[in-house]
């Protein structure tokens, strides 16, 4: 069984935009697979499906062997908090030091009384500074979060997400913010998450050359439907023109 199963899934919005129309994708267990497509063609709206945060129109998602496009309440924030999300706005708190954000992603497990008060237990502080240490900013962790780079607070992002122990990461164009220097190093983070930790990445981006570098597999959607999928390798001169246009010109970052 795959670790993720969509099946027909659409979604049209209140305003009547149809973002997804009858997508079908299966995600195996250690897949690090990159979504891409133009800016509205349905990216963003899949990854907050998966996790629910966006309700489906029609079809359903099963995820860990629960469809979680059926769940409610107590079961569906249980199947969330193994569900990790990065976004393209780091989403930090900036006064407080990077071990209370990466502490802050063990909430759904922590009683709101000791989490309001910051007492969390030695465990997941142990776990949070392990987590840092993955992400190269182990020597960060007392240090207020606003006082960081873009690309440090992205990967204090990241330890926040693995704070919740995902089976899958979802990464909403987690680099759209960042210069191209820094886009490679936030790259590798989650790359090291996904080989060495084993947690299934689903990621969004818009430049091929990092996809080329990073998935292992690519889907494209266009206007909300499933255009391709297969090998990064794949997407050659044409194929890139049928996803982004005839007149779209491919931009690297090295």
């Amino acid at each position: 069984m795959p670790l993720l199963h969509a099946e027909h899934i659409s979604k049209t919005y209140p305003n009547g935009t149809q973002a997804l129309k009858g997508i079908d994708i299966e995600v195996e267990q250690g897949e690090f697979l990159v979504v891409i497509g133009l800016s509205g063609s349905g990216k963003s709206t899949l990854l907050r499906c998966i996790n629910q945060l966006h309700t489906v129109s029609s079809g359903r998602i099963v995820f860990d062997d629960a469809e979680i496009t059926a769940l409610k309440g107590r079961r569906l924030r249980q199947a969330r908090s193994r569900i990790g999300m990065i976004f393209q706005q780091f989403n930090l708190i900036p006064r407080k030091t990077v071990l209370t954000n990466v502490l802050s992603g063990a909430l759904a497990r922590t009683p709101v009384i000791k989490s309001l008060l910051g007492m969390y237990s030695a465990e997941d502080k142990q776990k949070a500074l392990a987590y840092l240490d993955i992400v190269g900013l182990a020597q960060k962790a007392y240090v207020r979060a606003d006082n960081l780079s873009g690309g440090q607070q992205q990967r204090v992002a990241i330890a926040r997400a693995l704070m919740q122990d995902p089976k899958i990461l979802l990464a909403d164009e987690p680099v759209a913010s960042l210069d191209p220097s820094t886009s490679h190093s936030v790259m590798k983070y989650l790359q090291k998450i996904n080989q060495e930790l084993g947690v299934t990445v689903i990621c969004n981006l818009h430049f091929l050359s990092l996809v080329r570098t990073y998935a292992t597999r690519v889907i494209a959607l266009k206007e909300g439907q499933l255009v391709y999928q297969g090998a990064p390798s794949d997407i050659d001169e044409q194929w890139f023109k049928t996803i982004y246009g005839e007149d779209a010109v491919e931009v690297s970052i090295n």
